[in-house]
């Protein structure tokens, strides 16, 4: 692209991106006033980049003509519409009336800028540019799509947590499953319960890693005894019993273990708790 045909465009763009922002406002005749910069200067630049298409005399000299000549040569579509708005333009110049007074609708003209801007973008772009710029968006787009994929497979192979209750939505069985210590499910107070680990698929199972929780703000709810089982299709195949020596304002974990195949289902079984009640911050079945 040409320095005067780049300059050219970048004045629009910044015409039509003032137009816009004036719009928001409400500052309608400021508005037009930048969209209509913005129409003359993609106007000119047409011209100036074929300035001698125009096969008659009053072409030749008609600045206008010619940038609508140099316009359906490139293939732009709408060209009796951008004559409409052109026309609409130098009658609201020729009126001398405020745009809000005009019985023509202003936004005829606005909508053909906007469209004349992104045709022009695409015109002046030399193709290796617009190639290259395709297939970097065709990289994105495949990208993307590949983390969409992973983050998909990643939720499906997560575990399900499901509990006999829940003392809040903030505390619910889910935050078992997450990863994060410092989310906790929580029974509500004075309450025995139970928590639900399914596998994403059968499998052999050797172990069972429980982080107690213990309500970082008040220190007065966490698990004491526990009751682990594993679940085939069949029912049950394995279990253990422990227990968390103390309620620990730090991470407390207690590992058990449980040799099983096929195993689906694990579940953790509340038999006591510290203080107000019980709860777990995360679950992990090895």
């Amino acid at each position: 692209m040409s320095a005067d045909l780049n300059a050219a465009l970048n004045q629009a763009r910044r015409a039509s991106a003032s137009g816009r922002a004036l719009f928001r406002e409400g500052l309608i005749p400021e508005c037009h006033s930048h969209m209509v910069t913005a129409q003359h200067a993609l106007i000119e630049a047409w011209r100036e980049r074929e300035p001698r298409v125009a096969e008659s005399a009053e072409s030749a000299t008609d600045p206008q003509e010619q940038a609508l000549a140099a316009l359906a040569r490139a293939g732009y579509r709408r060209l009796s519409r951008l004559r409409a708005a052109l026309a609409a333009t130098a009658d609201l110049n020729r009126a001398s009336l405020p745009v809000d007074a005009a019985s023509l609708d202003p936004q005829l003209i606005w909508a053909e800028v906007e469209r004349l801007t992104r045709f022009s973008e695409r015109s002046f772009t030399p193709p290796q540019v617009r190639w290259r710029t395709r297939w970097r968006w065709a990289a994105a787009a495949v990208l993307a799509g590949l983390i969409a994929l992973l983050f998909v497979e990643r939720l499906r192979a997560r575990p399900h947590a499901h509990a006999s209750a829940e003392y809040s939505d903030d505390y619910a069985a889910v935050n078992t499953t997450d990863g994060l210590g410092a989310t906790e499910w929580l029974l509500p107070s004075d309450t025995l319960g139970w928590l639900d680990i399914t596998l994403p698929s059968a499998r052999a199972v050797h172990r069972v890693r429980l982080f107690n929780a213990h309500n970082v703000f008040y220190l007065d709810r966490a698990t004491r005894d526990v009751h682990v089982t594993a679940f085939s299709e069949k029912g049950p195949v394995a279990s253990a019993t422990g227990g968390f020596k103390q309620l620990d304002p730090d991470q407390s974990i207690l590992d058990l273990p449980l040799e099983a195949n096929d195993v689906t289902r694990v579940r953790i079984e509340v038999l006591s708790y510290f203080k107000r009640g019980a709860g777990l911050a995360d679950v992990e079945v090895h």
